[in-house]
């Protein structure tokens, strides 16, 4: 086959109206965060994704663990998509808070009695992490939901509810 019969990372992927598009940008800002916070993932991968124009009215980005067939496939164990017209939206410090909020979900836990890791997903603790909200605040979180409540002409009730 030739070269240009494959995917290289930035290319898109188009189902239905929604478009996946892998992204350096994203991943760059992550990394800023993984190393300014000290993360540790072990051995994990994540893969950074903005999807076009958005995952929903509702939901601003997730993070996912990646099936057997993603994780073979991709090489990744976790996924983070962000709605991508959000993104295009946010100061460089609200990219990096949303960043930090997903890469928080990431949980690899090593089982010493079989030695091995296993991928887990974290739920965050009340409303929030408690990580983010003693160091940071919650402002950047407003920011967000008014952000897409302006995009998408939510009311107030609708703007309360989009979350991370």
């Amino acid at each position: 086959m030739n070269d240009n019969d494959f995917l290289k990372p930035g290319d898109t992927v188009s189902s239905s109206e929604k478009q996946l598009m892998e992204s350096p940008e994203v991943e760059a800002i992550a990394k800023r965060v993984i190393e300014r916070e000290s993360l540790e993932f072990g051995p994990a991968a994540i893969g950074y994704f903005l999807v076009y124009p958005n995952l929903s009215k509702l939901k601003a980005a997730k993070c996912l663990k990646a099936s057997r067939e993603v994780k073979y496939y991709s090489g990744n164990d976790y996924l983070i998509e962000i709605s991508g017209d959000l993104w295009d939206m946010l100061d460089e410090k609200t990219k990096e808070m949303v960043l930090f909020h997903q890469l928080l979900h990431i949980d690899p836990v090593y089982k010493a009695k079989n030695q091995e890791w296993t991928m887990k997903i974290r739920k965050p603790d009340f409303a929030d992490y408690y990580e983010i909200n003693d160091k940071y605040g919650n402002e950047w979180y407003k920011t967000v939901q008014a952000t897409v409540s302006s995009l998408y002409d939510l009311d107030p009730r609708q703007e309360s509810k989009v979350s991370l």
